[in-house]
């Protein structure tokens, strides 16, 4: 008895030692998350419209198109003698659009000053060799500096273009929009090229081989925010899906003057003029759910299917799923995974794996957080700017509601994924009736409790226009 005593805890004693190093093994084998694979495939959608059954969801977006735009011309004529056709309110949003144009030109110019000024850093660094280590470290904290500052710089030029100029919405998220993803781009290439150039050695015979700036010129171009030294790439131009696309593009924008019209604007157009009852919110909020899911499904079709698919087509880049079945979610956190997979993977690639593996090893927690932080932080940024006031309605469902949501995780049935549309619609007319009682609440004028900092106090919040 004593010795199967012995023996069985002989062997619970091996089974342990065997055990750890089991783990040790793993940690010596662990080199990192994955990366980003790029391969030759289609966009989802594009791959489901092959099938005729599906294709005619499409047609019925279409079909539900003309007949709002039938709708707005009948109105127009019936109400104000004149056919408005939505291009007012798509005018007068991107009004001043040379300014933001130019703004753009401006930046691509700076991105060429980025990758020349890496390029110095990279060369200077090699001609340091190995015995001017002290010096090596000196001039990598400043060339990191002189990165921050060009941040830092870009950000306030935005801001300040915007602002000086009184750029309208849609210019005004043309340039902070693009400032933000030629940032992203530039981040992207400096942080993949930079561990080439601290693992060169100046004894080896290899000369330090960076891209050269046509292929840096055709990475800012092409649609994805992560950097690889090749992509896989079609070999011709469907010139044909060139024009759909396009043609599309217009179509969708004219869609959204129309719903903004139609739906919005008559509902919170008085803010400010008249009283308004918590009951009359709430109904408002109600009724104009399905136009704002409209919206969301219009602005993911536009930004992350025609509009990539577009460059994508001209520029024969291969990788092409910007998205995935965000739709057959059933929690946020899958939906967050697959609703932009653009920038998801510059999130993934880029903060949540440097923080994972560098800052904090295998934390997964703050990883979460700080990607977290910084897309709040962004988003919010490029809509206080845009719309010319600080309503953080969307920094609080990006950071605090969605950091919540993702710690849940529900069983996939068609049960939860209604829940998670029900969500979503209510979520967005929610995000629209905010936006929209501040924009009227400034409009009509309503008094501010403080000048000095009305930019960052809601006057919807703050002003007397309930009862």
């Amino acid at each position: 008895m004593r010795r199967s005593t012995i023996d069985k805890n002989k062997t619970v004693a091996s089974d342990k030692v065997n055990g750890e190093k089991q783990v040790q093994r793993a940690k010596d084998k662990w080199h990192g998350l994955p990366e980003k694979q790029f391969a030759l495939r289609e966009s989802l959608i594009t791959t489901l419209f092959e099938n005729p059954h599906l294709k005619t969801i499409h047609h019925i977006f279409i079909a539900f198109f003309i007949g709002l735009f039938l709708s707005t011309i009948c109105q127009d004529y019936v109400e104000y003698k004149e056919v408005d056709l939505g291009l007012r309110l798509i005018v007068k949003g991107f009004g001043k659009f040379h300014i933001a144009l130019a703004g753009w030109v401006s930046y691509c110019f700076f991105t060429l000053i980025a990758y020349f000024g890496f390029k110095i850093w990279a060369n200077v660094r090699t001609v340091l060799g190995s015995k001017k280590k002290s010096l090596k470290k000196l001039w990598d904290v400043f060339a990191g500096l002189v990165l921050l500052s060009f941040y830092i710089f870009c950000f306030r030029l935005a801001v300040y273009i915007v602002s000086s100029f009184e750029l309208p919405p849609a210019s005004a998220a043309f340039i902070l929009l693009e400032q933000t993803r030629l940032l992203m781009k530039i981040h992207a290439f400096v942080r993949s090229n930079i561990p080439k150039v601290l693992n060169y050695k100046d004894k080896n015979d290899n000369k330090l081989i960076l891209p050269t700036v046509k292929y840096f010129i055709y990475f800012m171009a092409v649609p994805t925010l992560v950097y690889r030294d090749e992509y896989p790439r079609t070999s011709y131009i469907n010139w044909r899906r060139v024009a759909s696309y396009g043609l599309e593009i217009i179509a969708v924008i004219l869609f959204y003057s129309f719903s903004i019209n139609k739906y919005f604007i008559p509902a919170y157009h008085e803010y400010g003029i008249r009283k308004f009852t918590y009951t009359e919110m709430l109904l408002k909020t109600i009724d104009t759910s399905i136009a704002a899911t409209l919206l969301f499904l219009s602005t993911f079709y536009l930004v992350l299917h025609l509009m990539q698919n577009f460059f994508a087509e001209i520029l024969k880049f291969g990788d092409r799923m910007f998205y995935k079945d965000w739709w057959t979610a059933t929690d946020f956190t899958t939906y967050y995974r697959t609703w932009n997979v653009l920038v998801h993977d510059w999130l993934y690639t880029y903060i949540y794996k440097d923080c994972y593996e560098i800052l904090l090893p295998k934390n997964k927690m703050f990883a979460k957080y700080a990607t977290f932080l910084i897309s709040a932080v962004v988003h919010e940024w490029v809509m206080m700017h845009m719309l010319g006031y600080m309503f953080p309605l969307m920094f609080f469902m990006f950071f605090f509601l969605g950091t919540f949501v993702t710690c849940m995780n529900p069983p996939k049935n068609s049960l939860l994924n209604i829940l998670f549309w029900v969500s979503i619609s209510y979520g967005i007319s929610i995000l629209m009736c905010g936006y929209m009682l501040e924009y009227f609440a400034r409009y009509n004028n309503v008094q501010p409790i403080n000048k000095e900092l009305d930019f960052y106090i809601p006057r919807s919040l703050t002003c007397d226009c309930y009862q």
